[in-house]
């Protein structure tokens, strides 16, 4: 311990707002704590930590095994949107949450200048370990100054929309530069159609340094900020797509609103690969040119980074899992 780690977790607000509000759901409590204003304005919320929901197996764990051990692990209010203090409406830029620590003698300092502003730790929340709680912290969009609030006054709060994560383990066939159609059963049941319009080779190189050509970035960025962020680039798909290897990219319909994720069977059966140094990554997207597709339906784009020769024409892959989008709704905290 030394001193310069007390200037690291010392924080001094421009304002502090105390709220000590508690919300209840599904037989688990919440408790926003209240807001702070220094170079931007954040609200705290205490939540239970869940541990995530994982089936570890024993043995050799290939790609397969380790994505269907992520369990959905939750910040309960990481997905919300905005938070209206009576009349006036805060909107969420990023949010944050973690298990706390007692440790962090940044969180310490928070809660003790909470106390000293008012706030009262309620009854539920005195005897609970801190191993069992988690802290998320949430960034408000342009905040001068952080509003009135009287503890009468209700607190209406917009979730979502937020994605639900289905295994599906659907093989399928590709061949470059055709369509095909297949079915799958969703989690609810339901038969859902798929149309894939069209199976790609994607040059990432290529791709990459187009990206990179595009003025808008010698806008918003320096030289020596370019240079960076491009070298981290071209290290990340050094290490994930050798060049003169290929994407494969496709585009899809499906009967529902969902977006698919595809991976060729070859990387679900591999095993993690060891980097020496840092292993880095580079995630690519697939934007349709066109809205709709062949059925009418929207028309969406996946990518299997999974590197292939150039001259591929057929692929095995699977419909590893969907994402489902639970609509917008809200909540109103009195």
């Amino acid at each position: 311990m030394n001193f310069s780690l007390l200037e690291d977790f010392h924080t001094t607000w421009r304002d502090i707002l105390v709220i000590g509000k508690t919300m209840e759901r599904d037989g688990r409590k919440y408790h926003i704590v209240g807001m702070t204003l220094s170079d931007e304005a954040r609200l705290y919320i205490i939540e239970p930590h869940l541990e995530p929901k994982v089936r570890r197996r024993k043995g050799i764990r290939n790609q397969r095994s380790i994505l269907k051990e992520y369990g959905e692990g939750d910040c309960c209010y990481l997905h919300c949107s905005d938070f209206c203090l009576g009349r006036q409406q805060l909107n969420v830029r990023t949010g944050t949450g973690g298990p706390m620590n007692s440790d962090d003698y940044g969180t310490i300092q928070l809660f003790f200048d909470m106390m000293s502003a008012g706030w009262r730790i309620p009854e539920w929340l005195k005897d609970t370990d801190w191993d069992k709680l988690q802290l998320l912290t949430l960034t408000m969009d342009n905040v001068e100054k952080l509003p009135e609030f009287t503890p009468d006054m209700p607190i209406t709060i917009t979730h979502g929309p937020v994605p639900l994560r289905h295994i599906v383990e659907k093989q399928v066939t590709l061949h470059v530069g055709k369509s095909r159609s297949f079915h799958f059963t969703d989690g609810y049941g339901d038969e859902v159609q798929c149309h894939i319009n069209n199976v790609t080779l994607i040059d990432a190189w290529k791709d990459m340094e187009e990206q990179w050509k595009a003025p808008r970035l010698a806008e918003r960025f320096t030289p020596k900020q370019l240079e960076q962020a491009r070298k981290y680039s071209y290290d990340a798909l050094k290490q994930n797509c050798p060049k003169g290897m290929c994407y494969v990219g496709i585009e899809y319909e499906c009967s529902k609103d969902l977006n698919l994720t595809f991976y060729s069977k070859e990387y679900l059966q591999s095993l993690p690969e060891i980097h020496k140094g840092s292993a880095l990554f580079v995630s690519m997207r697939l934007k349709p040119d066109k809205q709709t597709g062949t059925h009418d339906l929207p028309l969406k784009g996946c990518v299997i980074q999974t590197p292939v020769p150039p001259d591929t024409v057929k692929i095995s892959a699977e419909l590893f899992l969907y994402f489902e989008m639970v609509k917008a709704w809200t909540e109103r905290v009195s």
